[in-house]
């Protein structure tokens, strides 16, 4: 077979040495490369990812040569208010130069017996692009591959520094007009990369010679070393869809260029190569193995790209966490990707974590004066004080006799509250018949559903810690189905009943066409919600939670998608909400003061024309100036496609985080919530106050129990259950 490898960066060259090694009957022949661009060190390794074991000794070794060690992060913050620096010791790292590596990766491809050429040879069997300008000589299918490159909004300035500080930097100016970023890796025992990035105001403001704005604000990290300017050109931010067409692949930076902020961009190469040539040696084709190569690695370079936004995004809008103490702060710097989290830098850096633990936890401490972690942490609302940041979130369970709840619900909810949970939501409770999902869905709009709750909230009260909400709901188009197990379907003609909604427009096809609600309906269904939070009162519950989101009825009226209305209560976003704004302070006029409601709202639709996140910070923040004491931040449910392409740890954790922090409201995030060193995370970087868990403690009702024997702290059991904190647990 001939190979020709089109542009190098760290993956073609080692793919190509592989190659050879694999066949030597193959030929393979790099082009020989044009004036490199200033590159930035990467990071090969992190706590998270501490190892590093490459399939070639040879390569292998070669890097290793040339790596850095570092086990210690620093975190500095000026302002006109003054400076701060934490430094952080224990979290491992190791580091390369991107040109001492290319140069290793070069020489070990010549010992390999590739071919360094500026000619491609004509018909190779198999085209590697390594550079996306080599696309252009390749033909109809490398055309194919080409795609433009984003437009970044944020400005860069990279630097060699002449030093190794000994640490991997992370420092934050403000210059009065916008908060610049800086980076230091160091990648030789004598240098380093320094990345300067803001927005283009901010960087502007820095004045002409940012060379001396550089060597004063971000003095920690420099030092008194010289540096110099390298480029203002970043890399771009890009991952491909596409990565084969024909013999025409793309790999490395061509195929996935993530944020420089996470490294392991060459890591991520490496592993690439070494799976493209085994899909190559394992199938008859190349197409075939080109085709099996992206459909294993593109989940791992989606990922990647996923932690690498976050850490972008952190660093993007890290002015919106300014203002938090130093720890804390850094706390949320080293873990802004979200695949480093508590639970890896408690076991790197226990003293740094005990730090942030007493930030977070305030007065609040444990025995022998040592605070909580994070999650078990104490959070109030007006007079209602919940024992820890974990709570049960409110899920249908389709299991109510005429809206009644049962010994089910009896169960179900009292098993979660004895498992630990602080705060647990009834599940969505609809405030009228025809406001029900299911025949199955539970209600408070008859007398008999009071005391039927009330079993529910006195067993919580009586043989918990825990605090009780309940979830006031209309199911609006949304209603009159079978439950979930049965498919969602349509009744029969003599079981279904009239929906209703802001317009007149199916949730999809097949389902029921509700009809435009009239001015009397939306005052009949507001008085209901008034009539249910009454209800709730009696029944015990200490809290109130307004169901806005998932395409029910409030969220029908807040989004585009489903709200056409053209009268007062449709149209601009201040319109649309009018309607749910009257449900609410219909709820909070006819529910004790000094009880909270919460709003769960849907964040975004995840369309263009739907619901955005800077409308979710808008309304959320309208939610809050009439008194909503917490959001509860999901997402999708408006149509039916209701949810992102890929649904993974944390998918909504970013909405939450722009609402609390950019819109200066408390919230609760859902979602992907895993463990208890995500909700530590979540709680200690300050993107909510709350997690709420909800298939995970379907699963496991007393997560929160488990979580704190696994860390080493003692949350109480129900005086019956109280031997389970004395029997000793293992696991096989």
């Amino acid at each position: 077979m001939n190979i020709f490898i089109a542009g190098q960066n760290p993956a073609s060259l080692y793919a190509s040495i592989l190659l050879r090694k694999a066949r030597p009957d193959w030929q393979v022949v790099v082009s020989e490369q044009d004036t490199r661009a200033a590159l930035p060190a990467d990071i090969l390794t992190n706590p998270v990812k501490p190892q590093m074991r490459l399939r070639d000794v040879d390569v292998a070794a070669a890097i290793a040569a040339i790596t850095v060690d570092i086990h210690r992060v620093d975190v500095s913050r000026s302002s006109s208010a003054g400076h701060d620096i934490r430094q952080i010791e224990g979290l491992a790292y190791r580091t390369i130069s991107a040109s001492e590596l290319h140069n290793a990766l070069r020489q070990e491809a010549l010992r390999a017996g590739c071919v360094f050429a500026s000619a491609a040879p004509e018909n190779p069997d198999l085209v590697l692009v390594g550079d996306c300008n080599k696309l252009g000589g390749l033909g109809a299918d490398a055309a194919s591959l080409l795609m433009p490159l984003p437009a970044g909004s944020r400005a860069h300035v990279q630097f060699r520094v002449n030093a190794n500080a000994g640490a991997l930097a992370f420092g934050f100016h403000d210059t009065g007009r916008g908060v610049i970023s800086a980076v230091l890796i160091p990648d030789s025992a004598c240098s380093s990369s320094l990345i300067l990035e803001g927005t283009p105001e901010a960087i502007t403001a820095t004045g002409p010679d940012v060379h001396a704005f550089c060597k004063t604000a971000f003095a920690d990290l420099i030092g008194g070393a010289e540096f110099e300017m390298l480029s203002r050109e970043p890399r771009p931010v890009q991952l491909a869809g596409k990565w084969h067409a024909g013999h025409i692949a793309l790999i490395g930076a061509a195929a996935s260029q993530p944020h420089y902020s996470i490294g392991l961009a060459a890591r991520s190469g490496f592993e690439d190569a070494e799976a493209l040539v085994d899909a190559l040696l394992d199938h008859s084709s190349v197409p075939e193995a080109l085709a099996a190569w992206q459909a294993l690695r593109f989940p791992k370079a989606e990922s990647l790209h996923r932690a690498a936004d976050s850490s972008a995004n952190w660093l993007a809008h890290v002015h919106q966490v300014y203002d938090m103490p130093m720890s804390r702060f850094a706390f949320a710097c080293i873990t802004r990707s979200l695949r480093l989290t508590y639970t890896h830098v408690k076991h790197a850096a226990p003293a740094f974590t005990r730090e942030v633990d007493a930030i977070v936890a305030g007065p609040a401490t444990g025995s022998a004066n040592v605070p909580p972690p994070p999650m078990f942490t104490p959070y109030s609302m007006r007079g209602l004080t919940i024992p820890n940041r974990m709570s049960f979130s409110p899920m249908c369970m389709y299991s109510a006799h005429e809206g009644a709840v049962s010994d089910f619900q009896l169960v179900h909810l009292g098993a979660r509250a004895v498992g630990g949970f602080g705060l647990v939501f009834a599940e969505m409770t609809n405030v009228t018949a025809q406001g029900r999902m299911t025949h199955h869905c539970a209600g408070m709009y008859s007398p008999e559903h009071v005391p039927a709750f009330k079993r529910i909230t006195d067993y919580v009260h009586e043989h918990t810690e825990a605090k009780i909400a309940i979830q006031l709901a209309h199911a609006g188009r949304k209603g009159s189905i079978s439950r979930s197990w049965e498919k969602d379907v349509p009744l029969a003609p003599e079981d279904e009943w009239e929906t209703i909604a802001p317009s007149p427009i199916a949730y999809q096809q097949g389902r029921p066409l509700p009809r435009e609600m009239t001015l009397k309906d939306i005052q009949d269904v507001t008085d209901a919600f008034a009539k249910a939070a009454r209800m709730s009162e009696e029944a015990g519950f200490d809290m109130i939670e307004i169901h806005a989101a998932h395409g029910y009825l409030l969220s029908s009226f807040i989004s585009p998608l489903s709200n056409r209305r053209t009268d007062a209560y449709g149209g601009s976003l201040q319109n649309r909400m009018r309607f749910p704004l009257e449900v609410f302070e219909a709820i909070r006029a006819n529910f004790p003061a000094e009880k909270p409601i919460s709003v769960r709202i849907s964040a975004s639709d995840w369309r263009s024309d739907g619901i955005q996140p800077r409308d979710a910070i808008e309304f959320s923040k309208m939610f809050h100036e009439r008194g909503a004491d917490i959001i509860a931040v999901s997402s999708s449910g408006v149509t039916p496609e209701r949810r992102p392409a890929v649904v993974e740890r944390l998918y909504q954790l970013a909405f939450s985080d722009a609402i609390h922090n950019e819109g200066k409201v408390p919230t609760m995030t859902v979602g992907g919530v895993l463990s208890h060193g995500d909700c530590n995370t979540i709680i200690a970087s300050g993107r909510a106050d709350i997690c709420l868990m909800a298939r995970g403690a379907l699963n496991d009702p007393y997560f929160p129990q488990h979580a704190a024997r696994e860390q080493g702290h003692r949350i109480p059991w129900t005086f019956p259950y109280a031997r389970a904190a004395e029997t000793p647990v293992r696991a096989g």
